[in-house]
């Protein structure tokens, strides 16, 4: 015999799941997801590199940018990076710079690279978000990439992993 609240607790349950798995197929699923940014000028920001000194994306006006914000505890942002370090090597004589945020502690990252080497720039802090937000990233997802073209401007945007094939792809297309 079952009871009338048990019938009660299954479909909201059921409606619980159906939210959860909106929630991440818009949010979560990677791909697209840029509230609006791309166009728009890119906006400017200066962290500090592994060394300490400050670095401004700005420096970089004029070139290809990739700015991947990312973290140590994030498994799907560890397994870009491979695929940035060769697309790094391979387009970095076209003038294309990748830049990686690291929304974490600098201690953890250090530890992270004696692990996983990096070829191109990694900037530290941001771990309250606000930079990754003005680039349209209001969840706060990682990894999250931007792309911007020679021109300053938000040429692309990826919530989640950014596949070689694709990035690859949007690369030569601003080349």
């Amino acid at each position: 015999m079952q009871r009338p609240w048990s019938s009660l607790l299954l479909v909201a349950a059921a409606m619980i799941a159906a939210t959860v798995g909106f929630y991440a197929q818009r949010h979560l699923g990677g791909g697209g997801g840029d509230d609006g940014v791309t166009g728009r000028s890119r906006v400017d920001f200066t962290l500090p590199d592994l060394e300490g000194r400050q670095r401004s994306l700005s420096e970089f006006d004029g070139r290809i940018v990739v700015v991947n914000f990312w973290a140590t505890w994030c498994p799907p942002c560890r397994q870009e990076i491979p695929d940035f370090v060769k697309l790094q090597e391979k387009y970095a004589a076209s003038n294309v710079q990748f830049i990686g945020v690291a929304m974490d502690r600098i201690d953890h990252v250090r530890e992270f690279l004696k692990q996983t080497p990096i070829n191109y720039l990694v900037l530290v802090g941001d771990e309250t978000g606000t930079i990754t937000r003005q680039y349209g990233n209001g969840m706060v997802v990682l990894p999250y990439t931007v792309v911007i073209d020679r021109g300053g401007r938000i040429a692309a945007v990826r919530r989640g992993v950014f596949r070689h094939d694709d990035l690859e792809k949007t690369l030569r297309a601003l080349l």
